[in-house]
């Protein structure tokens, strides 16, 4: 049998040996891990070698998947924001058929628990826009102009009716969003000075009406 011959069919030359786990769960895996030391250390901190070890699985599988950090970097905020826009759109149809007031309340207190599970979105947000750089660029057009051009006509709609404070929409926008992701953003602080987990279950709902009580007007 020739050298050739005896080269395993069925995986291109060059591709890594297949994970133990399925595709999608190695993505999965090498994404979650991407995401968390995004957060923790930031795009030029995080190296692709200690993503994979935090995934477990081989480097050149990281590579293999997303070719490079700039790559997974996008790929991995994609998905969390993919996450994110699908849960909020199918807690707005749970609520269609009450006012748009209640509708609106309850979208905060959603978007105070997905602040809650993914602390990560807001860190990464601060790690990246601090600085105009080609991926602050890409969260404005991708992340942030659509999220905000979604939001604007109901918040306006509100103002007009006196539930909300009357200002600039995009200062409220930002207002709202720094006041649901703070104590999760900031949990550690939180857990030093005041003794509480903001991560639980009765932190998370106090903060979600303290919000609501902070910006609505009935």
């Amino acid at each position: 049998m020739t050298q050739a011959a005896a080269r395993p069919r069925g995986r291109p030359r060059g591709r890594p040996a297949k994970d133990a786990r399925s595709v999608e769960e190695t993505r999965a895996a090498i994404l979650a891990a991407a995401l968390k030391l995004f957060a923790e250390r930031g795009f030029e901190g995080a190296a692709l070698r200690d993503i994979a070890a935090a995934a477990g699985v081989e480097h050149s599988l990281v590579r293999y998947h997303f070719t490079d950090k700039s790559t997974l970097w996008r790929s991995a905020l994609r998905s969390l924001i993919d996450q994110m826009n699908a849960g909020r759109r199918a807690d707005w149809r749970g609520t269609y058929g009450q006012p748009l007031l209640e509708r609106f309340k309850q979208a905060l207190r959603d978007y105070v628990g997905y602040c809650a599970r993914h602390p990560e979105h807001a860190r990464i947000m601060v790690h990246e826009t601090m600085s105009d750089t080609d991926r602050t660029a890409w969260i404005a057009e991708q992340i942030i102009g659509p999220q905000h051009r979604a939001a604007r006509r109901n918040i306006e709609t509100l103002m007009a009716a006196g539930h909300l404070p009357r200002m600039e929409p995009r200062r409220l926008i930002y207002m709202i969003a720094a006041a649901a992701q703070a104590p999760f953003t900031l949990a550690g602080e939180l857990r030093l000075a005041y003794g509480v987990d903001p991560m639980a279950p009765p932190e998370v709902e106090a903060h979600a009406d303290a919000v609501v009580a902070a910006f609505v007007r009935d």
